[in-house]
């Protein structure tokens, strides 16, 4: 069922990418090994990571969807990589032994009281799937707070923090850009 929805996914993201870019990702055929996804609803920002077995890296930003305008289009950033398969194997090793195996499939955070008796939560919505010969594992984990910016996530359940972490460092050092786009929002002014 995750396999099919991821899959399903990444094939809706390709039919949104305009036939006439002249710039192309190829894309895997066979499911990832590693997939993230951070929504940041009230933002607008979508970020997706998609690492496959023959060491492929995919990572997609999309930002501005919440209420785009003329002057700041809602856009979508392209991003690839490759990992050797040492590298590869050394990622899936550290997800193996995470622990990442004895959590719950969902954690919502209870949220912080604040002024006036409300709860504050965050925005963010935190996925990772992995599919190795050893583990088959997905995990979300939904409103928690970040006190630097979205660097860290301390109270999510250990070892997700660590492994937001660990992605969030591949896709910005282990990628770089191949296409960038605009795309039209379901909130656009057009």
């Amino acid at each position: 069922m995750i396999k099919k929805t991821i899959v399903g996914l990444l094939a809706l993201v390709l039919l949104l990418v305009p036939a006439a870019c002249d710039k192309s990702v190829d894309i895997p055929e066979e499911p990832p090994v590693i997939y993230e996804q951070l929504d940041y609803v009230m933002r607008g920002e979508f970020k997706y990571l998609y690492i496959y077995g023959d060491g492929s890296i995919i990572y997609i930003e999309e930002k501005g969807l919440r209420l785009p305008t003329p002057g700041h289009p809602a856009t979508r950033t392209w991003m690839t990589g490759e990992f050797t398969p040492e590298q590869l194997d050394s990622l899936v090793a550290y997800f193996e032994n995470s622990g990442l195996d004895k959590l719950d499939e969902h954690y919502r955070f209870p949220g912080e009281p604040s002024e006036g008796g409300s709860i504050t939560r965050g925005d963010m919505d935190f996925t990772i799937s992995i599919d190795s010969e050893n583990l088959s594992k997905t995990v979300t984990a939904s409103g928690y707070l970040t006190p630097d910016g979205g660097n860290t996530y301390p109270d999510m359940p250990s070892p997700l923090n660590e492994i937001y972490t660990k992605l969030k460092n591949i896709a910005e050092t282990e990628t770089e850009e191949v296409y960038h786009e605009s795309i039209r929002s379901a909130l656009s002014w057009e």
